[in-house]
């Protein structure tokens, strides 16, 4: 009857850890190249580049949620083509909050190679906006304090290290000026890691 009562208890306790999800959590940091898209014709878009910073949790092993925390530099330019000289450099500072959905394609001791996608709230924290010679005033006043968007990417596990390579496809208008409509593209490298 003791065998028994023990075979039972550890059986029921090799369950219980078997259900409990693979876990992590880490630091990353990285560079983002983002751009501005206006929807006036008129208007060329210049990409401009800036440094992240944040930590990141994954929860399951070949299937996983990843949510992260994130401060981000959205920076971009706009120029009038018809009027020379004009410029409008935006560079607003935003707390991302993503959601992503992944899952590993190759998955080995050494490294693994994952695809990830999901979507992304973006809270704005700072909002600098320089305009000369333009002629439709666009102020911090005028951007939304939350924006979303969808992020899509891969990227690799190499021992404690994470490596990703995203694309964030801005679906909101960062702008409230019925004048002028703003939507952020963004690619990001990252690199982070895993210190659970």
């Amino acid at each position: 009857m003791k065998n028994y009562l023990i075979a039972i208890l550890v059986l029921f306790t090799f369950s219980a850890t078997a259900q409990v999800p693979y876990f992590t959590i880490g630091p990353k940091a990285g560079a983002s190249f983002s751009k501005f898209s206006a929807d006036e014709d008129q208007i060329k878009e210049e990409m401009k580049s800036s440094l992240h910073f944040g930590a990141f949790v994954r929860i399951g092993d070949r299937v996983y949620l990843q949510p992260e925390l994130l401060f981000m530099n959205r920076k971009g330019d706009l120029s009038q083509t018809e009027v020379a000289g004009s410029t409008k450099s935006l560079h607003i500072k935003t707390l991302d909050i993503p959601v992503l959905l992944g899952g590993k394609l190759i998955d080995t001791d050494l490294f693994n190679v994952r695809i990830l996608a999901g979507p992304v709230a973006s809270l704005a924290i700072n909002k600098d906006i320089n305009s000369e010679n333009w002629e439709n005033t666009l102020t911090g006043d005028d951007i939304r304090a939350a924006n979303w968007g969808i992020q899509t990417g891969a990227g690799v596990d190499l021992l404690m290290f994470t490596i990703d390579l995203r694309y964030e496809f801005g679906i909101s208008d960062f702008s409230k000026n019925e004048g002028l409509t703003l939507k952020n593209n963004m690619f990001t490298v990252s690199l982070g890691w895993k210190i659970l």
